[in-house]
């Protein structure tokens, strides 16, 4: 199995000093498409992460997780003890539901959109 880590957002109130930052400190390139800034890696063809607002007291790195099957892994971590934060998010790639985790830690559910 393939790591299921697939796009990681940095969701901030400073999104433009969030983005300068990453592009003098590790050289990522930006690309603002609206409502998130991709990040690129120097020298590489597709952006991996982005720069994003806050959603709903979500601020820092969020690591986007893949997984079949959208609700089947919501019930799931629900019952695992998981608190929801925001459901069927619509992304340019996909679907997510945001979660935190028992410990305190945001973290997206995300289902691949067909034909992406």
């Amino acid at each position: 199995m393939a790591p299921p880590f697939v796009w990681f957002d940095n969701m901030t109130p400073t999104r433009q000093d969030t983005t300068d930052f990453l592009q003098e400190m590790f050289g990522w390139q930006p690309q603002d498409i609206g409502p998130m800034t991709f990040l690129t890696a120097e020298g590489a063809d597709t952006p991996f992460a982005a720069t994003c607002d806050m959603l709903k007291d979500i601020d820092g790195w969020v690591p986007y997780i893949e997984v079949d099957d959208l609700s089947a892994a919501l019930a799931r971590a629900r019952r695992n003890g998981a608190s929801v934060i925001a459901e069927d998010v619509r992304g340019p790639a996909g679907d997510a539901s945001f979660i935190r985790d028992p410990g305190g830690s945001a973290m997206a559910l995300w289902k691949r959109a067909d034909g992406v």
